[in-house]
């Protein structure tokens, strides 16, 4: 099957790379155009264009500053594709590329549909303390993950696992998962299934505002909200004047003394830093990143800013 890719972010790269090795035909890439990053704001590469150009220097990359121009469909158009996959793009499809070949086109979704339909479905699941969650492969339609499903698969959650590994593992799964879909239209032995609407949720796009933990909240709450919004906005916590970055947290069997204000410090151990939550449990902080510094253990950080038993995180 002859097909165009579009994609953008980190997420997609596992998607191409396994189609560009399959038997089907990659004809381009269509990405976002080249940002500005970084202190010195460097035009800096989407992770997709990287990867496309490992696996094929003669590989067409197409970044359309507007997708809806006329000029531009008519030269996605030109390549003639079978089908048109579509794995974290960035913008919404317009109707005259939804029906441009065939096949039409198929996206890669991060969440078992109906549920978390939206921008950030593996870091909602993960916030909402999912156990089980999985990937959609879709027929696009004009609104947003509403379409058809061409295939899923499901796999548990463990409790510690972040948003980084779980979209790394889905990514790959959802990869070789497209690859038997091209596959199986190209045979025409596959029929998409209309979605229930009986357990539709949302995944918004996050804010930096989500960061902010509160205290008062469950242990597990903290837990699964700091694990879901890594790397990014991440769990920002308070130290007096200094903020930090909250990496890597896990629940203590331990309870805290009824005496402690949520935020206190009630613990400090080879094991993590163990704060005081609503419920009285402990959230045990293992890595953090205190502004303008690495990334280091909870111990190290106690360590190095004299952190004591009693001290409270804002």
């Amino acid at each position: 099957m002859r097909f165009l890719f579009m994609g953008t972010a980190e997420f997609a790269c596992p998607a191409l790379q396994a189609l560009v090795a399959s038997e089907h035909e990659a004809l381009a890439v269509v990405t976002q155009p080249d940002r500005p990053r970084g202190r010195g704001r460097q035009p800096a590469m989407p992770p997709v264009k990287r990867v496309a150009l490992e696996l094929d220097a003669n590989l067409p990359i197409l970044q359309p500053v507007r997708l809806r121009r006329s000029a531009v469909i008519d030269e996605l158009a030109a390549f003639e594709p079978d089908i048109i996959v579509v794995v974290a793009y960035g913008n919404i499809l317009p109707p005259r590329v939804l029906t441009l070949p065939p096949y039409g086109c198929v996206n890669l979704h991060g969440s078992l549909l109906p549920k978390y339909r939206g921008a950030a479905p593996i870091n909602w699941a993960l916030i909402n303390g999912e156990t089980e969650s999985g990937y959609t492969i879709i027929q696009m339609d004009e609104h947003v993950d509403t379409g058809p499903m061409l295939s899923h698969e499901a796999f548990e959650v463990p409790p510690d696992e972040d948003a980084m590994s779980l979209g790394q593992r889905m990514a790959e799964l959802g990869a070789k998962g497209m690859v038997r879909v091209l596959s199986a239209l190209e045979r025409g032995g596959l029929q998409a299934q209309p979605q229930p609407e009986e357990g539709a949720s949302q995944a918004p796009k996050l804010t930096r505002e989500l960061g902010r933990p509160d205290w008062r909240e469950p242990a597990w709450s903290l837990h699964n909200r700091v694990r879901g919004l890594v790397p990014w906005p991440g769990c920002t916590a308070r130290y007096g004047d200094l903020e930090v970055k909250i990496w890597r947290t896990a629940v203590a069997v331990d309870q805290a003394p009824d005496t402690a204000p949520p935020g206190t410090v009630v613990s400090i151990t080879a094991e993590g830093v163990g704060v005081a939550c609503g419920d009285r449990q402990q959230l045990l902080i293992q890595d953090l990143q205190p502004a303008n510094r690495r990334r280091m253990t909870a111990q190290a950080f106690a360590q190095g800013y004299r952190l004591r038993q009693g001290d409270c995180f804002g």
